[in-house]
Parts: structure tokens; sequence; C-alpha cells
């Protein structure tokens, strides 16, 4: 029986992650590529560099296009281009 409920909860845990990255992409999609395409976050001179830096940019620009973003939402978009771009590990608190 504990077997099972631990099947169960890492089912959940993972279905709620891939509807978080689901809908950061969504949101990346709609309101990001607006105004650039991907190549912003391959190229060399990039300002984010680590995943903290990576959050301040995603709270800047959401800030500057007036996206109104909760925290959730920023962080649901940090940690979806920190692992599909930017190859950076999500801090323990993600």
């Amino acid at each position: 029986m504990k077997y099972l409920i631990a099947i169960l909860v890492a089912g959940l845990a993972f279905s709620s992650n891939a509807g978080a990255q689901s809908q950061a992409k969504t949101m990346h999609d709609t309101y990001c590529i607006m105004c650039h395409g991907t190549e912003l976050y391959t190229r060399e001179s990039r300002i984010a560099n680590d995943y903290d830096s990576l959050r301040e940019q995603v709270q800047r620009w959401q800030a500057n296009a007036a996206l109104n973003w909760s925290n959730t939402e920023i962080d649901m978009m940090t940690n979806w281009l920190a692992e599909r771009y930017y190859g950076l590990a999500c801090p323990e608190e993600c």
C-alpha cells in the first residue's frame, strides 16, 4: 500500500510539473515572442548567466510589458526558461 501511495504522489507531482511547463510555454509563446526570438537566450552576451539573474530578467520584462504576472507565474517562466534554454539548475526552493 505504501508503494502505491508513493507512486500516486510521484505521478501527481509529475503531472503538476508538466502542467506548469505547458502553461509557461504558452505564456512564453504568447507574450515573449512578440518582442524577441529564442536567439536572445543563447547569445554569447546574454545578461542572465545564473538562475537568480534569469529570474530578475523575467521579472523586469514582465513589468516592462505590464503583464502583472504573479510570483508563481514569474517562477514558472523562470523554471521553464532555465530548463529549456539556459541549462540552469533550479534552486532548492523551486
